[in-house]
């Protein structure tokens, strides 16, 4: 059974100060949920915090690079500070792809991608665990660029195959403990970070450019707003202990 009312729930969210990350958070604030947010813009976290603050929510706000642990931890603690469990994680925090060939791809780019996007996944989700509990929910958004090949992206690709992979050994793990593991597949997304807008300046300025049209690389996909990312989100965080677990859940049109 799903339940969209999280009032007296919290939800962490990581990559929280902008595109899905913002998104998600004003979702679950409006629906009730108490939030712990994390992104490398304190500024813009600041920003979604005070919104959040204004309907009421106690929000917890916090500058994070999560590939480095430490901040990580802090992150934690800060949040433990504040609320005596956490209800639900989504693991936005990434980096697009760098469009280089492996044979002229700079080694420390793609080491960066992989740390923010494999490794912060895999260090937030630690940090956490133990503050979760049965019913817990925990989403990493995922990519199908990590299901499939593709040319001249290879960190990105390598990087959201393994999320995939991390989502599954960690459901698994966690099962017992009641607490749910799923990816998010969003398809393309007008947020800021597509490589594909003349203008990506402001996600109003993508979404006017893009929205409902096919990205340059998939001719059968659509082009959507976070809105609906952020409505995955809430209908997964909704579901009761023993809800689905070790999945992929994909807003894209081809199948994974």
């Amino acid at each position: 059974m799903n339940d969209s009312d999280f009032s007296g729930k919290v939800a962490v969210i990581t990559g929280g100060g902008r595109g899905i990350g913002r998104a998600a958070a004003r979702a679950l604030g409006r629906a009730g949920a108490d939030l712990g947010i994390c992104a490398r813009s304190i500024d813009e976290v600041n920003a979604v915090a005070e919104e959040m603050e204004a309907m009421g929510r106690r929000v917890v706000a916090a500058q994070v690079d999560v590939a480095e642990w430490d901040q990580v931890t802090s992150f934690a603690s800060k949040v433990r500070g504040e609320f005596p469990r956490v209800d639900i994680l989504l693991n936005n925090a990434g980096v697009s792809a760098d469009g280089a060939a492996i044979a002229e791809s700079d080694p420390s780019t793609w080491k960066k991608i992989v740390d923010i996007n494999l490794y912060g996944t895999y260090q937030v989700s630690r940090a956490f665990l133990d503050q979760m509990g049965p019913g817990g929910k925990i989403m990493n958004v995922g990519s199908g660029m990590g299901h499939e090949p593709r040319a001249n992206s290879s960190a990105y690709n390598v990087s959201k195959a393994a999320v995939y992979m991390l989502t599954r050994c960690l459901a698994l793990e966690v099962w017992e403990r009641g607490i749910d593991v799923n990816e998010i597949v969003p398809g393309p997304v007008a947020t800021t970070m597509v490589n594909f807008a003349s203008d990506t300046s402001s996600e109003e300025a993508v979404l006017a450019e893009l929205q409902g049209k096919p990205p340059p690389f998939s001719p059968s996909e659509r082009v959507k707003p976070v809105d609906e990312v952020a409505d995955l989100v809430v209908w997964l965080a909704g579901f009761r202990q023993g809800g689905p677990t070790g999945q992929s859940f994909s807003l894209a049109r081809r199948p994974l």
